[in-house]
């Protein structure tokens, strides 16, 4: 289901592009290759509609947007947040303990809208993202991005944290055209799966 409470102006600005069916579909598959899923909690930190709940599972939802929360289904816990402000496990009423599995579509765009946490804090949102998801320390992460945070050297970079936990373990190419049919102008997104790696103490 596309998103329908924001104008193009706002969906634009907000980087509010939901995610089509067949997508989400692509990152279970993904996922459920490596990793028995009713064994972790799912988090979408920037969930939207919710239109990655779609299994019996035990999904956390979080979305700044109260618009677009109101539409989630009710299989989620939600959190009505800025998830890249005063970030913690915590404030997703998770443990320490707990095993996280992260999924979704995060925002990309270069708008500063909100207040974000010094050590996530880049030009770009979905940079500010996905290194959130490396303070929250997932064992799984399957995400889509634009594949230039892995191939353009400044935007991997940015990423240091995140790479120096994380390896690729599976992805697929996709095309922006998806998300953004009439536009002049498409670039490649990568859905990808990313597993810890767990470093021993030097």
């Amino acid at each position: 289901m596309g998103q329908t409470h924001l104008n193009r102006t706002q969906t634009i600005n907000l980087g509010s592009y939901y995610t089509p069916k067949f997508i989400v579909n692509i990152a279970y598959d993904m996922l459920e290759k490596y990793v028995n899923l009713s064994d972790f909690k799912l988090l979408d930190s920037s969930c939207g509609y919710g239109d990655f709940f779609i299994k019996d599972l035990d999904y956390i939802g979080a979305d700044i947007d109260e618009g677009a929360l109101k539409k989630v289904s009710s299989k989620a816990r939600i959190f009505q947040t800025n998830s890249l402000l005063n970030l913690s496990r915590e404030k997703f009423a998770l443990s320490q303990n707990d095993k996280l599995v992260i999924i979704g579509n995060p925002p990309y765009n270069d708008k500063e809208l909100y207040a974000v946490d010094k050590n996530l804090m880049h030009r770009d949102l979905g940079i500010s993202f996905m290194r959130s998801y490396e303070v929250l320390k997932p064992e799984f992460i399957c995400v889509l991005h634009p594949l230039s945070y892995l191939i353009k050297r400044t935007n991997f970079a940015s990423l240091a944290k995140f790479k120096d936990n994380y390896r690729l373990i599976d992805g697929v190419v996709i095309s922006s055209e998806i998300f953004t049919p009439a536009s002049s102008t498409f670039f490649p997104i990568l859905e990808i799966l990313k597993s810890i790696i767990y470093k021993s103490p030097s």
